[in-house]
Parts: C-alpha cells; structure tokens; sequence
C-alpha cells in the first residue's frame, strides 16, 4: 500500500502520522486495513495525511486505483456489477466532445452543478447509456474531489456498476499501427487515468479530457 510504504521509508508510525496530519487515529487506522475506501474519505482528510507524508492527493488515489484495479481478487468484489453498454461508441465520444467544448466556455463547478440539476446521469443511465453516464459521474465526482466537497450520496448506487468492457480516449488508441506501442498506450492511460473514471473502467485522463490550447 502507497501511504504504508511512504510511512516506512519515513520510520513514521501511526500515531507519528496522526499527529501530523490532525487526522484521528481511528480513522487512520481504517485506511491503512482497508476498511475505509480512499475514494469515499473527505478531502480535507487526503489533503492533510498527504501533506503530512510529502505528497499529493492525486498521488494517493492515482495508487490506490492502481493497486485496486492490480488486486487479484477485483472480479470476485461484490461491490461491482458488471453492466454491457450496446449503444455505438459514437454516443460516448459524441458526450466526451460535449463536455470539452462546454470545458472552454464555463468553469468546471458550473458544469458539475448543470450535470447534477439537469439529472443528465440518470437519464442517460436509464436510457442504457452506461458508458456515458458513468462518465458525468466520473467527472462530477473528479470536479468535486477537486472543490473540496462529499460525493452526493443520492448517486452511491451507480457507483456499485462497472463496465464489462474498458474504454479509453480516442486519442490513445488511434494512429498506433503497432500492437506493442496500442498496448503501451492502452497502459499510460491505465497509470493516469482520473482514478473517479477509473474506477467504472474508463481510463482517460485529464488530458484527454481538457480544451486544446489555441
């Protein structure tokens, strides 16, 4: 584990972390077994053990994705339900372009909050467009994480589905006439992916997902 090994290699034990970070022992505790998943912990609480241990949020769940999706026993979680999506993948990269371009004209919050008012997320979701909707979810909970705020728990149901099949940025798998630099980039993106995508196994990062600079 990511904060386990930075703990060692800086001879610093529990109580030494929960004094740093102010965060409780209680709650470190839970962390570091596994009983609290990172993903749902309060950010000022990720802000203040990493700051704690030298490094960053992004560091800490870009590990604890890695090491999640890595973990042998993923298919057996029955945290996950699998769902197919049959639309085309034209409707996903339709809603991604979308999403770009609405990037260059407002800010991301107002975004968020257009995402969540409009119930964009579940209407898609409804319709069977998993892939699209677990996308505005993934982003929404990315922009959140970013403002400091709780995920909303009205949309913890969608959060226990996974696409069956992983989808990755136009810009990862085109171009590559060769298998070996595919897989290489199907990899790269699996390592950077926005761990809020990852985790419904949609591995694009935020690069693939920002304006082009004019």
């Amino acid at each position: 584990m990511y904060l386990k090994k930075l703990m060692e290699e800086q001879n610093m034990t529990r109580a030494d972390l929960s004094r740093l970070s102010e965060v409780p022992d209680s709650t470190l505790r839970d962390i570091l077994n596994g009983k609290a998943q990172m993903d749902r912990c309060e950010a000022g609480t990720l802000f203040n053990i990493a700051e704690a241990l030298g490094t960053t949020v992004d560091e800490i769940l870009h590990h604890y994705w890695r090491e999640f999706l890595e973990d042998d026993d993923f298919d057996d979680n029955p945290k996950y339900e699998y769902v197919h999506d049959s639309h085309t993948l034209l409707t996903f990269y339709d809603l991604v372009d979308c999403v770009i371009e609405a990037r260059k004209h407002c800010n991301e919050f107002s975004l968020s909050v257009y995402i969540i008012k409009e119930h964009m997320i579940e209407k898609l979701y409804d319709l069977g467009c998993f892939r699209a909707a677990f996308f505005l979810l993934g982003l929404v909970d990315y922009i959140g994480r970013k403002y400091g705020m709780m995920k909303a728990h009205c949309f913890d149901i969608y959060r226990t589905y996974c696409l069956d099949y992983p989808v990755y940025a136009l810009s990862t798998l085109e171009e590559y006439d060769d298998i070996d630099e595919l897989n290489e980039a199907r990899a790269y993106a699996e390592a950077y992916a926005i761990p809020e995508l990852a985790a419904f196994n949609i591995f694009m990062t935020e690069e693939d997902i920002s304006p082009d600079d004019d």
